[in-house]
């Protein structure tokens, strides 16, 4: 998928890349529209991270203690043995809505907030290159993290998050 910034008319705005891209697993979930918003990101598979993630819900259905109600696709993430086993295992605190299948991205706005992160956000945290390729892709993952963790932060997500809400109120 190609990722697109604003620039200058006639501008050619010039990155320097380590010639690959580094692919970063992250599983997240917010509460629409002004959050909270909890994520999990590390390199294992995105199933671990969906697991790791539905601890963190847990964590806030206790401390809360209200229900949660989690909106998921029917990607394989959600869908795997080890998955629907977490959620079958958290029924006395999460509901789960399943989307349709094959049903538009609209549906679920975690989407439009994964796509306008990566558009405006992710698409400019490139690292300079080092001679140490290792080392750059570390620097990205620790970018990653800290600008995640940044919107956890009271009110983040609504500031980074307002001009997808202009779009989708």
């Amino acid at each position: 998928m190609a990722r697109h910034m604003w620039r200058m008319r006639g501008q050619r705005l010039l990155i320097a890349t380590p010639g690959s891209n580094v692919r970063i697993a992250v599983c997240g979930a917010y509460r629409w529209p002004a959050g909270p918003f909890l994520f999990a990101q590390r390199d294992k598979s995105v199933v671990t991270l969906f697991l790791e993630l539905l601890k963190q819900l847990r964590q806030r259905a206790r401390r809360t203690r209200r229900r949660l109600v989690l909106v998921l696709d029917n990607g394989s993430v959600f869908t795997s043995r080890a998955a629907l086993r977490a959620i079958q295992e958290a029924r006395d605190w999460l509901t789960v809505r399943w989307l349709p299948k094959y049903s538009s991205e609209q549906l679920n706005p975690i989407e439009n907030v994964w796509g306008h992160l990566k558009d405006d956000y992710f698409s400019r945290m490139l690292t300079p290159v080092h001679a140490d390729f290792q080392r750059t892709r570390e620097d990205f993952r620790s970018a990653v993290g800290s600008f995640l963790r940044s919107l956890q932060r009271s009110g983040a997500l609504r500031r980074v998050l307002r001009p997808l809400r202009a779009k989708h109120p």
